[in-house]
């Protein structure tokens, strides 16, 4: 395993780099998304064919970018949202904060490992609802009903 991974990596990594830094625009960053994503292949959590290797790899690449770039957009927004709050006379921000992290939590203890699984891919991955199907081997309808009913209980937790 390590010497495909060593042959993937002076195969691949230049231009695995160069898409992670032009999605992330930070060398640093880059490089650990593309480390990462050999560490996957190094340890057998990705399982690489060499006739697919350079799309598998530069798709890992990007999709960790992506992942990586909508936390960051959530984290803004979340702390623009925070601020607002704390300017408008609204709650205090650590109040806010407080409300988020429970929301969180339910989603993580109170809901279906299912239902909780595909609220995350939906809502923090931004996952279609075909991508949701095709992951978990499940039908978009199913995709659909557990949505529906984790967001049904959200709002019954957090808004009686």
């Amino acid at each position: 395993m390590k010497e495909l991974t060593e042959q993937l990596f002076k195969r691949h990594y230049r231009r695995m780099y160069l898409l992670a830094k032009a999605l992330l625009r930070d060398s640093d960053a880059a490089k650990d998304v593309v480390s990462d994503v050999f560490a996957d292949v190094l340890y057998g959590k990705l399982a690489v064919r060499p006739e697919t290797a350079e799309s598998l790899l530069l798709v890992c690449v990007r999709n960790r970018c992506l992942n990586i770039l909508n936390r960051e957009k959530v984290r803004d927004k979340i702390q623009n949202l925070m601020m607002c709050e704390a300017e408008c006379g609204g709650e205090p921000a650590e109040r806010l904060a407080d409300k988020l992290e429970l929301v969180r939590d339910y989603i993580d203890s109170g809901l279906t490992p299912q239902t909780s699984r595909i609220i995350k891919m939906r809502y923090r991955q931004k996952m279609t609802y075909g991508e949701i199907a095709s992951a978990l081997q499940i039908s978009e309808a199913a995709v659909y009903k557990h949505l529906a009913q984790g967001i049904k209980q959200l709002k019954k937790q957090f808004n009686p």
